[in-house]
């Protein structure tokens, strides 16, 4: 900490000088020969520290980022019963393992467009410039891993393991990648104009749509619904008395709650230099860089501060409103709702609009909830209205924003393309979805049987109990 401070206070100071004696000037010259008549050496060090700053900071928000996958460990654990917590945890290590392997193999080469960039670069090293690339991977590694993981909420209790690795593996080397480079990287989306500032649309909506897909193509839980009713040879839903089935640990889903709280800062504020600067050794002034950090930093973090209380608010009295009662775990979840509706503008929108966002994003989770419920699609955790509505609504919103503020610190908005945009995610997530989760389905690998749901994921899948004292020789206890 006591080193960050120094770094802050020696880029105030030379911004101050630098300001006085009025020597920023675009540096284009060798930092390592400067020469007579070159660029001021106060521009270059400050150059130098800010990129010294922005090492840091993609290390410590990629790290925030990561982390995240604590918050979603904690908060779906939670939320099923005793007897499915282990294959939680199991299924969160497979993110991690899993999806790093096939996001360095290939999946951020097809992320950025360039098939040099498999392996990372590991054939030719030196030729890599490591700062921007490496960094980069870093963080929209984190990314990667936060959008894999949200269907994983929504076929709980029900899904095979093995099949969840194979999801794992298609989410993470070619689903998301590839949407990521046509909307944040070189596709056509980004080149029409497209924003998606931190994912509202590219992250969550994407993975709260597949989400959506996978609990249609799986089914319920066998004690959720009276009946099942399989309209078609690929959808499955409930049909008759919906039933609740209660998650084992309210304030472990609230400690999951917390934890995805804190890491949003990470998340959107995050996104300030890596979608703001992405070559800053060799195209950026020190002056612009930090004219961003001192723009946007206070922007990002009072809009998602905002938001994150919009959705409290909006979910904690709707839900009193809807169910006669406040509901923690609907709270929690409009908390997190309101963080994921302001990513897409969240670096242009004004605090009380996104306050506005978050109200409307967490108000709409209890009548997702109970739509669901009537149309006999089982969401476990709540993740369709947290991610896929809340995801949704930040798309919309970024459009009606450009409608308000057509340009913002150069980045232009405009609804036609953030409709395009959003349509075509839309289509894409629906056909990718389906040939993933049909895909299992047809083959049989999907779903585990009805003995082993019964029985509890937990000693089916990995014969390790989370709570070992629940169970005897004579049967399970307590599950």
């Amino acid at each position: 900490m006591s080193s960050i401070l120094l770094i802050i206070f020696m880029i105030v100071v030379v911004y101050s000088g630098a300001v006085k004696h009025d020597k920023w000037l675009p540096c284009t010259c060798d930092l390592m020969h400067l020469e007579k008549g070159g660029c001021p050496m106060v521009d270059i060090l400050a150059r130098d520290i800010v990129l010294i700053v922005y090492i840091f900071w993609l290390i410590i928000t990629g790290i925030l980022v990561f982390f995240m996958q604590a918050g979603f460990a904690f908060l779906e654990s939670g939320q099923v019963r005793s007897k499915n917590a282990t294959h939680v945890y199991m299924k969160i290590c497979a993110n991690i393992g899993l999806g790093s392997l096939v996001w360095w193999l290939f999946g951020y080469a097809i992320f950025s467009g360039n098939w040099n960039y498999c392996l990372l670069g590991v054939t030719d090293p030196g030729h890599v410039d490591k700062l921007n690339v490496y960094g980069h991977w870093f963080t929209m590694w984190g990314f990667c891993l936060v959008s894999c993981s949200i269907a994983s909420g929504s076929i709980s209790e029900r899904f095979s393991f093995k099949a969840y690795l194979i999801y794992v593996v298609l989410y993470c080397g070619f689903m998301y990648p590839f949407f990521g480079w046509l909307a944040w990287s070189a596709g056509p989306l980004l080149q029409w104009g497209y924003v998606d500032y931190a994912g509202s649309v590219v992250v969550h909506f994407q993975g709260g749509l597949t989400a959506l897909i996978a609990a249609m193509i799986i089914g319920p839980r066998m004690e959720k619904y009276a009946r099942m009713s399989r309209k078609t040879w690929l959808f499955e839903f409930g049909r008759g008395e919906c039933y609740t089935i209660p998650g084992h640990n309210v304030s472990q889903t609230m400690l999951g709650v917390f934890i995805l709280c804190v890491c949003f800062y990470g998340f959107n504020v995050g996104s300030v230099l890596v979608g703001s600067l992405c070559e800053p050794t060799s195209a950026e002034t020190a002056r612009k860089m930090l004219n961003i950090l001192v723009n946007d930093l206070p922007t990002t973090t009072i809009n998602v501060t905002m938001s994150m209380a919009g959705g409290i608010l909006g979910s904690m009295f709707g839900g009193w409103l809807v169910n006669k009662k406040p509901d923690p775990l609907t709270t929690g979840n409009g908390a997190i709702a309101g963080m994921v509706s302001i990513c897409a503008g969240v670096g242009f929108a004004h605090p009380g609009f996104a306050l506005v966002v978050g109200v409307i994003s967490g108000g709409i989770i209890p009548l997702v909830v109970k739509s669901l419920d009537k149309i006999g699609i089982d969401d476990t955790v709540g993740t369709c209205g947290v991610h896929c509505t809340a995801g949704a609504i930040g798309g919309i919103a970024t459009g009606i924003m450009g409608l308000i503020r057509p340009v913002y610190h150069g980045i232009s908005c405009h609804i036609g393309v953030q409709a395009l945009g959003f349509i075509i995610c839309i289509a894409y997530s629906c056909v990718c979805a389906i040939i993933i989760f049909g895909g299992l389905k047809a083959i049989g690998l999907a779903r585990v049987s009805e003995e082993d749901e019964t029985m509890g994921l937990d000693i089916s899948e990995h014969m390790t109990p989370t709570y070992p004292e629940f169970v005897s020789t004579g049967g399970m206890k307590g599950y």
